[in-house]
């Protein structure tokens, strides 16, 4: 039991790093935002490359972001029938939705890492004026899709420890 609990130990500690990590990202992305409405409004100079850029590190953002989440409990559920089971049948009825979860957030893996892979070998550009590599955004899907799915299988050896003894795997 004390190698799971290292691996769960491990995946928690990635999903809080990330975490972090996207905490400093979001006031880089507001650094951004305020300099782009400051030119617009103030100086009636747009840019370009701050509107994509902020809106290319608020996607990147929101698909990294999952793993913390998850980490945190912050997805949603169905309370009205999860909330009157008892502790243990929740960590139950955990592991048969954490089978569904995994098919989704693994073929989202999949798919992405090939999203990314197309873009990288192709060497796509935005569309736009500035053209920034498409690419590195990209794997962002990947890659928060990999985090994840690692803390979604740290949940589930979690929810089948509690499952299985009704006591928290520590």
């Amino acid at each position: 039991m004390d190698t799971w609990r290292k691996v769960v130990r491990w995946i928690d500690r990635a999903s809080l790093i990330s975490g972090q990590i996207l905490a400093w990202w979001t006031l880089l992305a507001v650094v951004i935002i305020t300099y782009e409405v400051t030119a617009r409004y103030v100086f009636d100079r747009p840019t370009n490359w701050a509107h994509e850029s902020m809106t290319l590190l608020f996607g990147m953002q929101y698909i990294l972001s999952g793993a913390f989440a998850h980490y945190c409990k912050a997805h949603v559920r169905v309370d009205v029938v999860y909330q009157v089971l008892s502790p243990r049948n929740r960590a139950r009825i955990d592991v048969l939705t954490d089978l569904l979860f995994f098919f989704y957030v693994g073929v989202m893996t999949y798919t992405g890492w090939f999203f990314y892979w197309d873009s990288q070998k192709m060497g796509e550009v935005s569309f736009t004026d500035w053209g920034p590599p498409l690419y590195p955004v990209k794997f962002t899907v990947f890659l928060g899709s990999l985090l994840l799915l690692l803390q979604g299988f740290a949940h589930f050896i979690r929810d089948c420890y509690f499952a299985a003894t009704g006591s928290e795997l520590t």
